[in-house]
C-alpha cells in the first residue's frame, strides 16, 4: 500500500509486434495532503541492467503534484522479439531532500504474432479455351 505516491495504472497494450514502438503511461496519485514531488521509474524485462523505458527514468520523470491529483508519466520502448514485463516504481520527495520508494506495479506485454493478410482476389475476365 502506497504512503504518498500511489500507482493507479500502467497503461500499455496487451500485445505488440516485434520492432514496434510501445507507448506506455504510468499514472500516479498524490495521497498526501500537500503538494509533493513524485517520480516514476520504469523498465521492462527485456532491457539490460541500468536501462529504463524512454521518458520514464529519473532525469525526466518527476513532477510536483497537487494533493489528490493523479499525474500521468508517459514513456515508450521498442518491442523486442519476446514477451516483456513492465516494472513501474513510484517515489516521493521527502523533507530530508531525498527520494523515497513507495510502490511498484507490473504489466505484461505479449509478443503479437504476425498473420499474413490475404487480399480479395477476383477474376475480372477470362476466355474459355
Amino acid at each position: 500500500m502506497a504512503q504518498y505516491a500511489d500507482i493507479i495504472e500502467i497503461s500499455a497494450p496487451s500485445e505488440a509486434v516485434n520492432g514496434s514502438r510501445v507507448d506506455i503511461t504510468v499514472k500516479i496519485k498524490n495521497l498526501s495532503s500537500s503538494t509533493i514531488g513524485i517520480m516514476a521509474v520504469a523498465f521492462h524485462s527485456g532491457q539490460a541492467a541500468g536501462e529504463y523505458i524512454n521518458g520514464l527514468y529519473p532525469q525526466q520523470a518527476w513532477a510536483n503534484v497537487s494533493p489528490g491529483t493523479t499525474y500521468s508519466f508517459p514513456g515508450y520502448f521498442t518491442m523486442p522479439d519476446k514477451k516483456v514485463t513492465i516494472y513501474a516504481y513510484s517515489y516521493w520527495w521527502g523533507p530530508d531532500n531525498a527520494w523515497h520508494f513507495d510502490e511498484e506495479m507490473t504489466k505484461d506485454v505479449n509478443l503479437a504474432a504476425l498473420t499474413p493478410q490475404i487480399s480479395e482476389f477476383k477474376i475480372a475476365d477470362y476466355s474459355k479455351v
